[in-house]
């Protein structure tokens, strides 16, 4: 603390008034006022560090929560066939089927080679011809003359069909290696190529020849689960929702091809072990951070903290609830042990999805189910009725029918009925109501919209009106264990964000008080140098001037 100017300090007092002095003084000070807040910024440093590490374990076991909460991971399939004649793949939901099928005959393409010439540049005909191509309802000629060679008829057949045809030159060797390829871009009976021409061009070429047309166009033909089932091409698409069949060979009368296209659990198994993992490693952290031991009277960086305890506390909920139908995840294979960690059984849990896997998405994911419908008429009158196409639609399928003038209520009651139950309306009933009216119901999930004419309508004792299914969804335990984690770790509003935020103000806080009192020490001990550099100038003077006394004094006694 010494300066230039106090240099000399503690001289004139014969060392009493020091540096020395004052740095034991301010000691003193620093003790009873900068340690207490030098202490509470190193508990803060902690906090802050063991807080960034609890969310980011928390952060860890979100993410096996956030994937046992989307419904993706439900919807994954596998696939298993039992040989090679045909193969499956399939999308995230396709449904769920065991099939069988038996190929007959892969559909093909129609293709003809030409005879073989010499170049690529050979002529083929010696006067004019028009040569055509037919494919479907669609004819293409090509003007030929005898200085066409082979490339320009493949160019001009590609120019003209060459959205459906294919040409091209193909060399395969010996004296005359070059022949014109004509195929047909795609397979099926309805992809066939007829081929003519007015003079002699399809003959010159040998395209009229059996032996050049190589394949004929032909449909696919295999058994599906014993019907038999015929497409234009080996990739069908439209027999299982979701999934895609490709038809490779075709197989002899004994040989069928079984397909099972199951649940695919192997992204929920991996994320339940996740789950088990992220979870001890964060429950261990929030024990030791929140426990405190009696006998050596020493606390957890968090003990008493309630963010930190309430997240202890909603996860434990969590993992050991029951829900309403008492179901539990040690019921599929997630349990506590006698130490207090999560263990997870693969036999119990694949056993579970094995005997009720619909169970297992409805409790870890949960589900939406849709209300019922119903909307009763009033009553019907006897008489005719003429209903034509545009008088009356429901869920906008048309409903026509007529009745006689002589016909009673009953008889345009069945009627309506009928007419109803005819348009083949997917999940509406109609039925008798005790008013003489109609009474329509809709299956879960199945909404009722009546439209038409309004005259029409009423003589039916009806009117246009919509009558909407709702759903309810019901949350799984995980997306109800995620939403809770979220409002823990939200980067924006979460409680350990809002908790580390305050710890953030409070370290910034004890930052600037700690700066005021250095700064007052400062102004404090810079004042008492001062002063004691006066004092002592002060006692060195009286110490001179009572040694230059002394001394008179002793000359005068010894003067005498």
């Amino acid at each position: 603390m010494a300066t230039s100017s106090l240099s000399s300090l503690g001289l004139g007092s014969n060392g009493v008034l020091t540096y020395d002095t004052i740095d034991k003084l301010r000691a003193v000070d620093e003790k009873a006022q900068l340690d207490p807040i030098d202490a509470k910024l190193t508990t803060n440093t902690t906090k802050q560090t063991d807080l960034s590490t609890l969310t980011s374990l928390a952060n860890t076991l979100k993410s096996s929560t956030a994937a046992l909460s989307e419904e993706n991971n439900y919807l994954q399939r596998t696939t298993t066939v039992s040989n090679d004649a045909i193969s499956v793949t399939t999308k995230a939901g396709a449904t769920l089927e065991n099939f069988t099928m038996h190929v007959n005959t892969l559909a093909s393409q129609d293709i003809y080679q030409s005879s073989s010439f010499t170049s690529q540049t050979s002529t083929f005909t010696s006067a004019s011809d028009t040569l055509s191509l037919q494919l479907g309802t669609n004819t293409y000629a090509f003007d030929i003359t005898s200085t066409t060679t082979l490339s320009d008829l493949k160019n001009m057949i590609n120019d003209k069909a060459g959205d459906k045809v294919t040409a091209s030159i193909l060399n395969v060797g010996g004296t005359n290696p070059y022949r014109l390829v004509i195929k047909s871009d795609s397979t099926g009976a309805s992809n066939a190529i007829t081929l003519s021409s007015t003079g002699t061009a399809l003959t010159d070429l040998g395209l009229d020849q059996s032996a050049n047309h190589l394949k004929t166009a032909s449909d696919a033909s295999f058994v599906y689960n014993g019907v038999t089932v015929t497409r234009t091409s080996n990739t069908i698409d439209d027999l299982v929702v979701g999934a895609s069949i490709t038809l490779n060979k075709a197989q002899d009368a004994s040989t069928n091809t079984t397909v099972s296209v199951t649940q695919d659990w192997t992204n929920i198994t991996t994320n339940l072990k996740s789950l088990v993992t992220s979870y001890n490693d964060l429950m261990t952290k929030l024990k030791s951070a929140t426990a405190y031991d009696i006998t050596a009277k020493t606390a957890g960086t968090f003990q008493g903290v309630t963010q930190i305890n309430s997240l202890s506390t909603d996860i434990r909920k969590q993992v050991l609830g029951i829900d309403s139908q008492g179901r539990g995840l040690s019921d599929y294979g997630v349990s506590m042990n006698t130490e207090g960690k999560l263990e997870f059984n693969a036999t119990t849990f694949n056993a579970k999805v094995a005997a009720n896997p619909a169970d297992v998405k409805d409790y870890f994911f949960g589900s939406t189910t849709y209300s019922t419908t119903s909307y009763s008429g009033s009553a019907v009158s006897a008489g005719g009725l003429s209903i034509g196409a545009d008088a009356f639609s429901i869920n906008g399928k048309a409903i026509t029918f007529t009745t006689l003038s002589t016909s009673t209520i009953a008889d345009n009651l069945a009627a309506i009925k009928t007419a109803i139950s005819n348009a083949g309306i997917t999940g509406i009933n109609a039925s008798l109501g005790t008013n003489n009216n109609i009474v329509l119901k809709g299956d879960a999930g199945a909404d009722i919209v009546i439209t038409g004419n309004s005259t029409a309508l009423s003589s039916l004792g009806l009117q246009a009106t919509n009558v909407y299914s709702s759903p309810h969804t019901k949350d799984g335990l995980f997306t109800t264990f995620n939403n809770m984690l979220k409002s823990y770790v939200n980067t924006t509003d979460g409680t350990l964000t809002q908790y580390n935020k305050s710890l953030t103000t409070e370290k910034k806080a004890l930052t600037t008080t700690r700066t005021t009192a250095v700064s007052r020490l400062d102004s404090k001990y810079e004042a008492m140098a001062t002063k004691f550099a006066a004092y002592d100038s002060i006692i060195s003077k009286l110490n001179n001037q009572f040694s230059s006394l002394s001394s008179i004094i002793k000359q005068s006694y010894v003067s005498k």
